[in-house]
């Protein structure tokens, strides 16, 4: 087993938690959260925030839908669930904890991927109804960053409980099968051209990889000789795949076609 990426994908998680909490430090390079920043001048924007507020006001202020379509871009290039297996501080917290569930035993039962894509649907409804960012105020992605910009720990009781369903009941509840951001980009990443591939050759079928990916759903075309990439949008990235497999039979870039 190899580690190539992992040191890279820590590094990225822990020094996003660091960059949302730069403000409280006294920085100003970077102002605002997940949802809406400004980083070094340039305008960042979420996209499902973006379009809640264009749903719910129909205002469209430029300056926000030109950082929300660089965030597009950059997602869509770099395979949008990148954001769950690279950035989101939740999608981190909630590793940690798939971690400690494994070695305790418990919580064993996936559900289904396409429950996000529910949940998103009901979100954007809501919005469309009421005018109200739905995902904004009950997002754990944003309690966690107002948590630790303001160094607060009240408003992570609900990512805790969370956390906690998790470890008991289901593994990655949140991020596999709830959040809908995770959907937003996943209907995103189906396009990207950044993909993982399997050279077919090379794999004995030891399960390695199968064992540590969080959503182990996305690699059954490749078992099945369906694809030799992995094709679905909910694939995060996070390519602890590849790290895992002696084999080399697993590796990711970029494919146009």
């Amino acid at each position: 087993m190899t580690s190539r990426w992992w040191l890279p994908r820590r590094s990225v998680q822990i020094g996003t938690l660091l960059l949302i909490a730069s403000p409280a430090a006294g920085f100003t390079f970077f102002k605002g959260n997940l949802a809406s920043a400004e980083l070094a001048g340039v305008r960042l924007s979420d996209p499902l925030a973006c379009l809640q507020a264009v749903i719910g006001s129909g205002v469209m202020i430029p300056s926000y839908l030109f950082g929300a379509l660089l965030v597009t871009v950059g997602y869509f290039v770099l395979g949008g669930r990148s954001f769950c297996g690279w950035v989101c501080p939740v999608g981190f917290f909630t590793e940690l904890g798939d971690k400690l569930r494994r070695r305790v035993g418990t919580g064993g039962t996936l559900l289904p991927l396409a429950t996000g894509r529910y949940a998103l649907a009901a979100v954007l409804g809501v919005v469309a109804a009421t005018g109200v960012p739905l995902f904004e105020v009950l997002s754990p992605i944003g309690i966690v960053g107002r948590a630790v910009a303001f160094a607060s720990l009240v408003p992570l009781l609900f990512p805790a409980a969370i956390l906690v369903v998790e470890l008991t009941a289901a593994p990655r509840v949140w991020c596999r099968s709830l959040c809908p951001l995770g959907a937003f980009y996943a209907l995103l990443a189906r396009f990207s051209p950044l993909k993982v591939s399997f050279d077919r050759a090379r794999c004995t079928g030891c399960g390695d990889c199968v064992a540590i990916c969080p959503v182990p759903e996305v690699l059954d075309p490749l078992w099945s000789q369906e694809s030799c990439r992995i094709r679905t949008g909910d694939c995060t990235r996070c390519l602890a795949c590849i790290d895992s497999c002696a084999e080399r039979a697993l590796k990711v870039g970029f494919h146009l076609k």
